[in-house]
């Protein structure tokens, strides 16, 4: 008898583990070793002024040749109903190309739930080293920002991590969880299914912000 309670503790244990494990799946991965990674990656807002570049088959790179820009780039996933959960992991390096003038407001990210007029979206400035979390359109309790000691400035990676499910917006930089849980008392307001990797330059001079990702991950729950 006791064998048999130790055996189905052991089980109830083991399927427990399982459904944390299977807590979010991945449903797309690309580290851009081919051009066939790196063409899957389409550009959705930006115009002309927002170039891609295959670097050295290990990353997605991205230009914004001015500033003020934003440039967005589509995933292959998309959302096939309205308020789709997904989660948005992605490693970016703001490239040391950039110019010293454009580096502190320059920035990498990534975004959920998009389309030409909402998200949100998730962006770190590394050589500030701080972070935003943002929705389009503006709603309660957004944006939030702040700063995160664990950012690596110009020329080092992060790691960029963004959820919406249901309700919650959840955000990391670098494993550090800078926004718990946020509850949107609207969401049905944001009407985008894309999912984004962005990178800008919020100054007003003409030098580019360069950046790259690697290591794009999107996951369900």
């Amino acid at each position: 008898m006791r064998l048999r309670i130790i055996t189905a503790a052991l089980a109830l244990a083991l399927v427990a583990g399982a459904g944390i494990a299977a807590a979010a799946v991945v449903v797309y991965k690309s580290n851009f070793s081919s051009r066939g990674e790196f063409r899957a990656l389409q550009k959705f807002e930006g115009g002309k002024a927002c170039r891609k570049f295959f670097r050295g088959r290990k990353s997605f790179g991205v230009e914004a040749k001015r500033g003020p820009l934003q440039c967005d780039f589509r995933t292959p996933v998309s959302g096939d109903s309205e308020e789709p959960d997904h989660e948005i992991q992605a490693s970016a390096t703001l490239l040391r190309s950039t110019k010293k003038g454009v580096r502190q407001e320059a920035y990498v990210g990534v975004a959920l739930r998009a389309d030409d007029s909402s998200r949100y979206e998730l962006r770190v400035f590394p050589d500030a080293r701080t972070w935003q979390l943002r929705r389009r359109p503006d709603g309660q309790g957004f944006p939030v920002e702040g700063t995160e000691a664990s950012i690596g400035r110009v020329g080092k990676e992060n790691t960029l991590k963004l959820r919406a499910f249901g309700d919650n917006v959840t955000a990391f930089v670098n494993e550090a969880n800078v926004v718990p849980t946020l509850s949107d008392p609207d969401p049905g307001e944001l009407n985008g299914r894309k999912t984004l990797v962005v990178a800008g330059n919020e100054t007003s001079k003409k030098s580019p912000a360069v950046s790259s990702f690697g290591d794009v991950r999107i996951r369900l729950p």
